[in-house]
């Protein structure tokens, strides 16, 4: 195990990327966005994804220079066609888009059509949040959880996300699969011999989180994004880690912004925000671990991980190493 100073990452990721022709605003996006993921402790939707990126950059699944198109105008909900973009670019895109919505209107939606696999879902609420605005967002993936009582993967592991600042750096941060378990997490811990957690799966296929609660979330996620951009339902994707690399994938996505000012006094949300937080947490424990929010444990691992560096394991950092050399 080593740790890794996140400009040194940063720096070997944009190379990389500038390299395979991406502009920099793009390449910013996407280093930016998997060091998100990797400080907050996120690790299996940070810097790990990076080689499966650049696999679908070099097989043509994703486009470098992707052409970008807004469908719809003059109103608070819009289309974004992402012309197979990597789903980081895609996904800041959109987010400063719906912020933009958000702002003029109250409340902003965009929906993502032709993308691909962006990473984690809270680097958008995240973007959001802090930018005082509610930002909730939702994508669809291929099919690796099988229906409540099912054996077959049907449903994609289609996370849900909500972001919003209270006072100073408080911060609710919700980001979770409507599967058990995150796929990432459970190829990790095959390719490390680890064994997986019961409960996890079924014959192979993932279950969904909290038996049919799960499957009603995961088919909501698979409403607002497939059906709603017009793209392919989740078991008709490919798979994020296996060929064809030179195949679009026509992912969809799903971001809201809303403004607090459109409702109430934003500094009384916030104030009413920290007031629930510091409710919860205070709440008394029932074993050794404290009550807490969503995104507490994130942002104690950023609070660390920014001074100290991201850990990988040896075999991760001498495929990252490989993979970032330069030519």
């Amino acid at each position: 195990m080593r740790i890794v100073p996140t400009a040194d990452l940063a720096r070997r990721m944009r190379d990389a990327l500038n390299r395979r022709g991406l502009p920099e605003e793009h390449a910013a996006y996407v280093v930016d966005g998997l060091l998100e993921a990797s400080l907050r402790g996120l690790d299996t939707h940070g810097i790990r994804l990076f080689p499966t990126y650049l696999a679908e950059l070099d097989g043509g699944r994703s486009r470098a220079r992707p052409m970008l198109r807004w469908l719809g105008e003059g109103r608070a909900a819009r289309v974004l066609d992402a012309g197979h973009a990597l789903g980081l670019v895609a996904g800041r895109v959109a987010c400063a888009e719906v912020a933009r919505l958000a702002r003029e209107f109250g409340v902003g939606v965009v929906a993502v059509r032709n993308s691909n696999h962006f990473g984690a879902a809270s680097v958008y609420t995240l973007e959001m949040a802090r930018q005082g605005l509610a930002g909730l967002c939702f994508t669809n993936s291929d099919a690796l959880v099988a229906p409540h009582n099912g054996l077959r993967p049907l449903f994609g592991t289609n996370p849900v996300s909500m972001a919003v600042q209270g006072r100073g750096e408080d911060l609710f941060c919700a980001d979770f699969a409507t599967s058990q378990v995150s796929y990432s997490k459970v190829k990790h811990r095959q390719e490390h011999g680890t064994p997986l957690d019961p409960g996890w799966v079924v014959d192979g296929a993932l279950k969904p989180l909290g038996g049919h609660k799960g499957q009603c979330l995961g088919m909501i996620v698979e409403i607002l994004c497939a059906l709603l951009a017009g793209m392919p339902l989740d078991h008709e994707l490919s798979h994020l880690y296996a060929p064809p690399f030179d195949e679009p994938r026509r992912v969809a996505h799903l971001f809201l912004a809303l403004d607090m000012g459109a409702f109430r006094d934003p500094e009384e949300f916030r104030q009413e925000l920290s007031r629930l937080m510091e409710i919860v947490r205070s709440q008394p424990a029932a074993g050794a671990e404290r009550v807490i929010v969503p995104g507490d444990l994130e942002a104690e691992s950023a609070a660390v991980r920014r001074v100290h560096g991201i850990p990988m394991d040896d075999e991760e950092w001498r495929l990252f190493e490989s993979l970032t050399a330069s030519a």
